[in-house]
C-alpha cells in the first residue's frame, strides 16, 4: 500500500481533507485536487493507482473528467457525489467509472471498496511483466504505471488498447 498513489477529486474543502486524512492512515500515498482542470493534471502528472472522483466539479464537471482520464489510462475511478439518481450512476459508470458512492457515505465502506478495486487491479496484471517494462523495437509498456510510449512520446491509449498492446508484447 505505501506505494500505492490515490487522487483524491473533491471541491469540498472539508471532505477532501478528511479523505486524505483517512487514506494516509490506511497507508496510501495522496495527491488532491479540488476542480476538474487540477484532477487532470494531477492525474496526468502522476498516473495515479486509483481516482476518488466528484461529479460536481467546478471548471469541469467529474463526468467530463471521468471520460477524458478513461480514454488516457485505466486506473480505476470510484465517483464520490452526492447524487443518487439512478441516471447518473448509469452515466458515471457508462462514461467509465469502476464504482460509484453516494454521500454522506461510511469511510470503512469506502475503505473496502478501495481495497476491493486495487485487488481487482493486482489480480489483473500480469505476474511475470514485473516492474521491468516491455519492450519491442521503439515501443515500450510499463504495466506497473499503466502508460505505453514510442520513442519515447506517451501514446494516449484506451483501457482496452493498452491492455491489448501488453498482451501482444
Amino acid at each position: 500500500m505505501a506505494d500505492t498513489l490515490v487522487l483524491i477529486v473533491e471541491d469540498d474543502e472539508t471532505l477532501l481533507h478528511v479523505l486524505e486524512y483517512n487514506l494516509v492512515k490506511e497507508g496510501y500515498n495522496v495527491v488532491i485536487a479540488a476542480d476538474g482542470t487540477e484532477a487532470l493534471v494531477a492525474a496526468r502528472s502522476n498516473r495515479p493507482d486509483l481516482i476518488i472522483l466528484d461529479i460536481m466539479l467546478p471548471k469541469m464537471s467529474g463526468y467530463e473528467v471521468c471520460r477524458i482520464l478513461r480514454k488516457e489510462m485505466t486506473a480505476p475511478i470510484l465517483m464520490l457525489t452526492a447524487r443518487d439518481d439512478e441516471i447518473d450512476k448509469v452515466v458515471g459508470l457508462d462514461l467509465g467509472a469502476d464504482d460509484y458512492m453516494t454521500k454522506p457515505f461510511s469511510m470503512r465502506e469506502l475503505l473496502a471498496r478501495i481495497h476491493a478495486m486495487l485487488r481487482r487491479v493486482d489480480m489483473q496484471a500480469p505476474k511475470s511483466a514485473g516492474e521491468t517494462p516491455l519492450k519491442v523495437g521503439d515501443i515500450e509498456v510499463d504495466v506497473a504505471r499503466h502508460t505505453a510510449t514510442k520513442v519515447g512520446s506517451v501514446l494516449a491509449l484506451t483501457p482496452k488498447e493498452f491492455d491489448l498492446l501488453g498482451f501482444l508484447i
